[in-house]
């Protein structure tokens, strides 16, 4: 029972190692010389886990994940921050957004209230993603509308113009590394 015990431990050990080398060079470089330009130290670990994350939520959601790291991008610069109008997180979702989204998907609330926004990257991935795929879906897979309409505000069409040259670029990077 102990050497399977230890054999577990040894696999897991090797998938994550795995996983970690599959974070690609381009999508470390971004996050770590974005964060560095606010005074944001990044550690691998934190890559890693929002690169996953990222991954993870876009596949199941049917989303290019370069779109959400471009949105994410052009968003917070892949920072935990507060918006002027109460915007929270990555991907700047306000809690009355995420109210709506859950009604929408049916899902519950977190337990902890909505601030978890700011600080839990993959719920907030989440809810950015299922908002995003929200307009997709209103705007018959048309990128450059839902994207004015996930901002909203008075700049939507600048804003959508700039997610999707980020978008190009994120292509370009991630063609280059195959």
């Amino acid at each position: 029972m102990k050497t399977l015990k230890l054999l577990v431990i040894f696999l897991l050990m090797q998938v994550t190692l795995s996983f970690s080398q599959q974070v690609p060079d381009w999508f470390t470089k971004l996050v770590v010389e974005t964060r560095s330009q606010h005074g944001l130290t990044t550690d691998e670990a934190y890559v890693a886990s929002l690169y996953e994350a990222i991954v993870d939520v876009s596949n199941r959601l049917g989303i290019d994940y370069l779109l959400m790291i471009a949105l994410i991008l052009v968003e917070s610069e892949f920072r935990n921050v507060v918006g002027m109008h109460g915007e929270l997180g990555l991907t700047q979702i306000k809690p009355e957004t995420a109210r709506f989204v859950c009604k929408i998907y049916n899902l519950n609330e977190p337990e902890d209230g909505w601030a978890r926004l700011l600080w839990d990257h993959r719920l907030n991935v989440e809810f950015g993603a299922l908002y995003l795929k929200y307009h997709l879906e209103r705007n018959n897979g048309n990128i450059l509308k839902a994207l004015e309409a996930y901002n909203g505000g008075n700049s939507r069409s600048s804003y959508a113009a700039k997610v999707l040259e980020c978008y190009r670029e994120l292509m370009n990077h991630s063609l280059a590394d195959r």
